[in-house]
């Protein structure tokens, strides 16, 4: 057999196209991360005379009722937001994948919101969920109808915030389930048909698996992005003195904010980060193990 004519790279050549990416990574992010890592084992407060204390701000942590109720807040935010919004995501999707009238139309005024500000998004539904002059209850107080209390509600405002969350993302996933469904052959439909498959039984042995790719790269993002949220609490429940009423709202990442520039606890901040990175991190790696026992990559 002849030799191959391909030569080896040499490793400076590499090093030289890696170095831009590796430098970013390391500036951008692994630099931040170890920084807060040894600021979260010192009482830092911003003034020159601060000192090591190890994992006192994490025992503290975990200690406090007032930490592990947002943790838990920042949990059911979470499970419901990413619920809803691969939902929704996954019926528009299928519902626009048809043959109808305008479907480009729809699908640009669905994704629309995604491209919006947090924060523009945030006031105007501060406006619109106004429970005294906002316009939705001003209509139903027309109607004879009770006017929810909405964000002034300690048991109505995290739901209020979810519902607008919701809202705002659900048509990026919506686009992704789409570029999903465009690969499934319709062959699998054809074939499944034919074998006496209703649609319910042709969703589940079909689009499912089809989509089960798309379906784990969606869960994935939208856990991260949920357990991040921070913009519509801050805007929508008063900003810096904001995450009520009675800390309902009162998200993980919007106490770190609290924590280090209101109180200026940056050790405890920092830790607070630093646990929430971890919870990220595991359950990044619980889905990555668990998708090998669902996701389907060899559907044609």
């Amino acid at each position: 057999m002849a030799k191959s004519n391909l030569q080896r790279t040499p490793w400076l050549i590499v090093a030289a196209f890696l170095l831009p990416s590796f430098l970013g990574f390391m500036l951008f992010m692994a630099g931040p991360i170890l920084a807060a890592f040894g600021i979260s084992m010192t009482n830092f407060s911003g003034g020159p005379n601060f000192r090591f204390i190890g994992l006192t701000n994490y025992v503290n942590a975990f200690k406090s009722s007032a930490f592990l109720g947002y943790l838990w807040v920042t949990v059911k935010f979470t499970f419901w937001t990413v619920l809803f919004q691969l939902t929704m995501g996954l019926a528009f999707a299928m519902l626009l994948n048809e043959k109808m009238f305008g479907k480009n139309f729809f699908r640009g005024v669905m994704f629309l919101p995604n491209i919006l500000s947090s924060v523009a998004v945030g006031l105007v539904f501060s406006l619109i969920f106004d429970s005294t002059r906002g316009p939705v209850n001003q209509f139903l107080l027309s109607l004879g109808l009770p006017a929810p209390l909405w964000l002034a509600g300690e048991k109505t405002a995290l739901p209020t915030i979810m519902m607008v969350a919701v809202w705002q993302n659900f048509g990026y996933y919506m686009v992704l389930f789409l570029g999903g469904l465009q690969t499934i052959s319709a062959a699998l439909y054809e074939a499944a048909s034919i074998d006496g498959a209703g649609p319910v039984r042709r969703f589940f042995a079909v689009t499912i698996p089809g989509l089960s790719p798309v379906i784990f790269f969606s869960i994935t993002i939208a856990v991260i992005r949920a357990f991040q949220v921070f913009d519509q609490v801050f805007v929508m429940t008063g900003g810096q003195l904001g995450g009520g009423p009675a800390g309902s709202t009162t998200v993980l990442v919007f106490d770190i904010y609290k924590s280090a520039f209101s109180q200026f606890r940056f050790g405890y901040a920092a830790a607070e980060s630093v646990i929430l990175l971890v919870i990220t991190l595991i359950v990044t790696l619980a889905q990555q193990q668990g998708q090998k026992r669902w996701v389907s990559y060899d559907i044609v």
